[in-house]
Parts: C-alpha cells; structure tokens; sequence
C-alpha cells in the first residue's frame, strides 16, 4: 500500500514510499519491479521495462506478519507536458513455505501485486471526450470510444451516461464494465452499455459522457 501513488516532478522530493505487509504466518521472499504502462483499446496493458526508478530494496525476505517500507526514486527530470503512468509490481519468488514430513511435496503459494504510479505535471488536467458510437449487430448494445485529450489520468468514479433521441434524454442506469475504469493520459477506451428499453437503436441518437469530480 498505497495502490495508487503520485509523484509531482516538479516538487524536490521525488521518492514514492509503499509499505509492504506479509500478513502470513511464514516468511516470503519478495521481488519488486517498476514497468511503463501503456494502455490498450480495451483496458488491457503493455508493461515494458524501465530504468526510470530506483527501487530500493528491489529485493528482501519478509518474516512472518513484518513489514518493510520501499523507496521508490524518480530519477530523470521533470515532466512538463505529460503524465508518465507505470505499475509496481510486487512479486513472492517461489520458495517453500511448508514442508513436513508426512508431506510429499512442497507447498508454493505465489502472490503478485501490483499497484498504480504516476508522474505528474505541473497544473495537469484530463478532459473525456466521446468520439464515436455504434450500435452492434444484435442491436441489444451500443459500444462507445471515450478519449482523454487531457495530459493526466482520470478515473471513471462519478460517471453518467445519457442517451438522446428526437429530443428526449434516456438516463443509463447500469454502468457495470465502465465506472472505476482508468483512462490514462491522450488514452482512448472502448466501453459497451445496454441501453434504456425505450431508445430505438436503428433511428439516430447520440450520447453523452460525463465523469463528475
């Protein structure tokens, strides 16, 4: 923890700390990475490597119900026109956990974590915009592209969706797949809604996306 975290590059202190926690009753050996994130049309991610960070230490052994405080240091200059997204990830190596013997094998139990890290501009802001929309063959859905022109993130948390056909505004209810989704930085997203019963989906209509701060 935390699972998200913001650096300012403009600020002097330029070191993220999270906080590691081994919450078992056995000790763990734990490695941590820092990757890109690049983010795709349908939310999935590319993680390339990095050497935008020191991570220190990038790998401990963690005793049972201890925890450890990692440092995470910026180490290129400041960002000044866009934000800069990336994942620490968190990894238990496979080492043994039990054994006895009455035991035939060893039990591995493997834990990965990853977490949110961004870099940040100085006055930063995102602005959504939705840039297309079609219904789909079965007529049941409509799938919009949502794109952020901004030069930060923005998190889906108070989202409405409205649909307007011949003057009359259709509230969608049922946001599921779309609110708390993330759209990073000049990232354009594809979502799918139901829509209300009474829109008729092969006359024209448009829609409208806005995410409350």
């Amino acid at each position: 923890m935390p699972m998200s975290y913001t650096i300012e590059a403009t600020n002097k202190t330029k070191t993220a700390l999270f906080t590691v926690f081994n919450d078992s009753d056995q000790p763990i050996a734990i490695q941590l990475d820092m990757r890109v994130r690049k983010m795709k049309l349908d939310g999935s991610e590319e993680q390339p490597e990095t050497d935008d960070f020191l991570i220190f230490p990038d790998q401990l052994v963690l005793g049972a119900k201890k925890k450890r405080v990692i440092k995470v240091r910026w180490l290129k200059g400041e960002v000044k026109d866009l934000e800069k997204a990336y994942r620490l990830i968190a990894e238990q190596l496979p080492i043994d956990i039990a054994k006895n013997k009455n035991s035939k094998t060893d039990i591995k139990i493997l834990l990965r974590y990853v977490a949110a890290l961004y870099v940040t501009p100085k006055d930063g802001k995102s602005k959504l915009n939705v840039i297309s929309s079609k219904t789909k063959k079965d007529l049941s859905t409509i799938t919009f592209e949502l794109e952020n022109t901004g030069n930060i993130h923005q998190i889906l948390l108070n989202p409405t969706l409205t649909v307007y056909q011949e003057d009359q505004s259709f509230p969608v209810t049922n946001l599921e797949g779309i609110k708390g989704e993330n759209i990073l930085a000049k990232t354009k997203r594809s979502f799918s809604f139901i829509p209300p019963k009474e829109v008729n989906v092969q006359k024209p209509y448009r829609i409208e996306f806005v995410n409350a701060d």
